[in-house]
């Protein structure tokens, strides 16, 4: 079994994965894939929702609304995240991340390709071994440490913290330019525009 490294800006997120990692469970492999993948996509929705909160107009008056808009969009995914970042103006994922971006996003693109599946509890008609698996929890890992990294020296903000509304509002606006929206109602018609 490789050995997982978790950095220690990561350990308090990891510790479940870490956990099902050392476990002797038969499907530890595919569990901690899962979950993996569960702090990725969380990640980039927490540093979205960052920038979102940064509007001058959004209260904590007005959060139930913020949330509920992005509750009542099926269609927001990680790629529309970080879509989303780049149109509000702030500094856009792939340049954030750099090399780590150029590395990491081909291996992420096809890690999806499976794991939708996996998450449905399907098959994925891929006979994908347990080494593979404990590759791509790695290249998972990799990822979000990398964001977290760039984004804590950038934003201030590394999208794993709780709390982010308050996070928000402490910190520095990232945003370059006007938003695209002035109240949830607003906010929760462009995010409907938010296509890939």
């Amino acid at each position: 079994m490789r050995r997982l490294e978790i950095p220690p800006g990561l350990q308090e997120e990891f510790e479940t994965v870490e956990t099902l990692w050392r476990s002797k469970a038969r499907t530890r492999r595919v569990d901690a894939l899962a979950l993996s993948w569960i702090k990725y996509e969380k990640q980039l929705r927490r540093l979205f929702s960052f920038f979102v909160f940064q509007h001058p107009g959004i209260s904590k008056a007005q959060l139930d609304g913020v949330i509920s808009a992005f509750a009542e969009n099926r269609n927001l995914y990680p790629e529309t995240f970080i879509l989303g970042i780049k149109q509000l103006g702030a500094t856009p994922i792939p340049a954030l991340m750099g090399d780590s971006y150029r590395r990491l996003w081909p291996e992420i693109k096809r890690i999806k390709r499976y794991r939708n599946k996996i998450l449905h509890g399907q098959h994925t008609g891929e006979n994908i071994k347990s080494d593979a698996l404990e590759r791509d929890v790695i290249l998972l890992v990799d990822w979000i440490s990398a964001l977290a990294n760039a984004s804590a020296v950038v934003f201030g903000y590394d999208g794993l913290k709780r709390n982010t509304f308050s996070v928000a509002k402490a910190a520095p606006v990232a945003v370059k330019g006007s938003y695209p929206f002035s109240t949830p109602s607003e906010l929760k018609v462009w995010l409907g525009t938010l296509k890939l």
